[in-house]
């Protein structure tokens, strides 16, 4: 019986940063108490999945990964369908991913939270770590056998990831997929600089999200927006090394892709590849539009503003005789300011579907070493509305 595992606590209130206040005690479902070992060599993914189902059950309840325990997991899935209402999963210990010789599965992430329709609050003082390491270390990228995200949640809605640590994920560390209302605050992704595609935060067919007050260290994008994500707002995030943030590659082998409504704003990046980025591949389709970048602090970043609209890798059938692109409009650039190592500004923009109504205001980039000021600016529409540094009157048509 599940109830006879639960006890009263107050974790729907533990964060007491949280965005929003809880006052409902939960009934408590520690994994310790469904056959968690918490010895970091036994695979306790049945015992998670019987705590999981078991808080499920209950009204208001809180499943808990206690201090203390290192619990090791293959691959799980914890479905939300027959929840009885928002569940808290507070993580307080270290939750860890076998290495890759000890892999069971073929699948595509690691812990899947699914159908949270009733809402899901994961939060905690705890780690999540993934054990990249050992993919990394064999030579074995993401693209030569399966893409590992390490804490996935999708079809969900009213999504709070609060206070937690993500480290060392095989590749993305949050991926959030077709979800509402997500919330992600105070929360610490590390993995090194030159981990291979490990996105901090991987955004795709995402609605109403905020990510604040966090510090993202990754080896390819801090935040990565993707087709199908609207209203974001971003701010008082530390950002580096890797390649900043990034809304794209948009529109691979000519699909169609659309961004909206994206607010990136007082925020930092440090030794990173790119600052703010939009990416979209030859012949795609479809838009991106009302994007605003303000307040952003550059430190020995590569190319801090950046615009590719004709990117190509090769492997996607690009021929180079593109004639069409995804439409890029309505950007805000304003007191992005630092230093920079190769190149501040880059518009490339396409022939075929010029960038328009670009407005740029208030930046002042200062090479670091020997960088030169130059910019590169094709097929850009729209205004300077203060002198920048470096000069960008000309730049913009």
């Amino acid at each position: 019986n599940a109830i006879c595992y639960g006890r009263k606590g107050n974790y729907l209130s533990h964060v007491t940063s949280s965005p929003v206040k809880y006052s409902m005690k939960a009934l408590v479902f520690d994994v310790r108490n469904y056959g968690a070992k918490g010895d970091g060599s036994t695979n306790d993914a049945a015992a998670f999945q019987a705590a999981w189902n078991a808080a499920c059950e209950a009204n208001g309840a809180a499943m808990v990964v206690p201090a203390g325990y290192t619990f090791l997991l293959q691959p799980i899935t914890l479905n939300g369908n027959s929840c009885q209402s928002k569940i808290v999963v507070q993580i307080d210990g270290k939750i860890v991913a076998p290495n890759k010789s000890q892999w069971s599965s073929n699948g595509f992430q690691w812990i899947l939270f699914s159908q949270m329709g009733k809402g899901i609050i994961i939060q905690g003082n705890g780690m999540i770590d993934g054990s990249g390491d050992s993919w990394w270390s064999s030579g074995d990228t993401p693209h030569k056998t399966f893409e590992v995200q390490a804490l996935r949640i999708v079809d969900s809605s009213d999504v709070a990831i609060l206070g937690i640590k993500v480290q060392n994920a095989h590749r993305m560390h949050i991926y959030i997929d077709n979800c509402q209302s997500v919330t992600i605050f105070n929360v610490t992704i590390s993995s090194p600089g030159d981990s291979p595609n490990t996105d901090g935060v991987h955004l795709t067919h995402a609605q109403h999200v905020e990510i604040y007050s966090s510090n993202i260290a990754y080896g390819d994008d801090c935040v990565s927006i993707q087709t199908g994500t609207s209203d974001v707002k971003i701010h008082n995030v530390n950002c580096g090394p890797g390649h900043g943030f990034s809304i794209g590659g948009l529109g691979p082998d000519k699909s169609e892709a659309h961004v909206s409504d994206i607010n990136v704003y007082d925020s930092t990046l440090s030794d990173a590849l790119y600052g703010v980025r939009i990416k979209t591949w030859q012949d795609g389709t479809g838009s991106v539009n009302n994007v605003t970048l303000s307040g952003i602090t550059v430190s020995n970043v590569h190319n801090p503003i950046i615009i590719d609209q004709n990117y190509c890798n090769g492997a996607h059938g690009c021929s180079g005789t593109t004639t069409n692109a995804v439409a890029i409009s309505s950007v805000t650039y304003k007191g992005i300011t630092g230093t920079y190592t190769v190149t501040p500004v880059s518009l490339d923009c396409s022939q075929y579907k010029a960038c328009s109504d670009l407005t740029v205001s208030s930046i002042n980039l200062t090479p670091s070493g020997s960088a030169k000021p130059d910019v590169v600016c094709n097929n850009a529409f729209g205004h300077v509305l203060t002198p920048t540094t470096p000069s960008l009157t000309n730049c913009l048509k």
